[in-house]
C-alpha cells in the first residue's frame, strides 16, 4: 500500500487522485522513472498489435518505462514488448490489486523485484467494472510524459485515455494507418485534431525524443477541439 504521505508517491498522482492510496505488486521504483503510456483495443488488428509490441520496444530502448492497462490486445503487446527489449513495464488494473495474476504469455519476461509494477488506485478486493476501466486512465496517463494510441474505435476506452491525455496537457500521438479498417476509426478522429501521426518507426522514434523534452505546442487547441471547446 502506498500512501500520498509515502515519498514513494507520485507527484504527479496527488491532485489527480485526491490523495487516493495505491496498491501494488512489483518493483515500487518504477514509479519514479520516465514512462510513455499505450493504449489500444482489446481486439486490436494483427497489425496494430504488431505497432504496440514494436512501440513498447523502441520505448524501452530509449530507457522509458511502458506504462498500459494490461489488458488483451494492444496492452500486452505493449509490456511485451518493453520487458523483450530489456526494458520495464507498469501494468495498471481495472480492479483490485487482489485479482492480479501475471499473464502466461509475459510469465517468462517478469522479474517483479526488477521490471514489472502492478498497480490500482481501487480497493483490493473491488471487481472489474466498465467505469474502473475508464478511471484507471487517469492513472496510466499521469504516471506518463506523453500517451500513444495504437488503434481505437470511435468510442470506448481507448478514445478516453486520449481525452484525458488531452485533459491533463501531455502529447497525444496516434497511428496513421494507410488502410482505414473498421475499429481505427478513433485514430483518424484524434489525427483530424492534431494528435501527432506515426506512420513508421522512424515517427515513432522522433516523438519519443521530442515527449522527453517538450510539450506538444498546440496541446491547448487539441484539447478545445477534442472536448468541443469546453
Amino acid at each position: 500500500v502506498i500512501s500520498a504521505s509515502s515519498p514513494r508517491y507520485p507527484d504527479s498522482l496527488r491532485t489527480l487522485l485526491a490523495n487516493a492510496p495505491l496498491y501494488a505488486i512489483g518493483n515500487l521504483d518504477l514509479l519514479g522513472k520516465r514512462a510513455i503510456g499505450i493504449c489500444g483495443s482489446r481486439d486490436a488488428s494483427p497489425d496494430a498489435q504488431n505497432w504496440a509490441f514494436k512501440f513498447g520496444g523502441e520505448a524501452a530502448k530509449k530507457g522509458l518505462v511502458v506504462v498500459s492497462g494490461y489488458a488483451r490486445g494492444i496492452d500486452r503487446q505493449a509490456h511485451k514488448g518493453a520487458l523483450q527489449a530489456g526494458g520495464a513495464t507498469v501494468a495498471v488494473l481495472p480492479e483490485g490489486i487482489d485479482y492480479f495474476r501475471l499473464v502466461q504469455e509475459l510469465k517468462p519476461l517478469v522479474d517483479l523485484g526488477r521490471n514489472f509494477l502492478a498497480i490500482s488506485v481501487f480497493d483490493p478486493g473491488a471487481v472489474w467494472k466498465s467505469w474502473r476501466a475508464m478511471e484507471r486512465n487517469k492513472l496510466i496517463v499521469g504516471l506518463s510524459l506523453a500517451l500513444f494510441v495504437v488503434e481505437a474505435r470511435e468510442t470506448g476506452g481507448t478514445i478516453n485515455a486520449a481525452m484525458e491525455c488531452v485533459r491533463q496537457g501531455k502529447m497525444l500521438a496516434a497511428v496513421a494507418y494507410s488502410k482505414q479498417l473498421a475499429g481505427r476509426e478513433g485514430n483518424s478522429l484524434l489525427l483530424q485534431e492534431s494528435a501527432i501521426p506515426l506512420k513508421r518507426l522512424g515517427d515513432v522514434r522522433k516523438a519519443l525524443s521530442d515527449m522527453a523534452s517538450k510539450p506538444v505546442a498546440d496541446v491547448k487547441q487539441l484539447a478545445l477541439n477534442l472536448l468541443g471547446g469546453k
